[in-house]
């Protein structure tokens, strides 16, 4: 019994230590996600900027 007993408590006390690391991988994981799409919300909105001011130069190249 005691040794049944030993061997639950460490298999629980892995599986905890285990699930530390796993949600640490995911805070991570999600964190670099976050970066990302925001460097990709930044990249898109300056490409616009570009395609807004481009079109505006046309139109002043237009009504000349």
């Amino acid at each position: 019994m005691k040794t049944s007993l030993w061997t639950i408590t460490a298999l629980t006390l892995s599986l905890s230590l285990a699930a530390c690391n796993t949600w640490q991988g995911v805070k991570e994981d999600a964190k670099d996600a976050g970066h990302a799409a925001g460097r990709g919300i930044e990249k898109a909105g300056q490409a616009t900027g570009r395609g807004i001011e481009k079109a505006g130069e046309k139109i002043q190249d237009i009504s000349k």
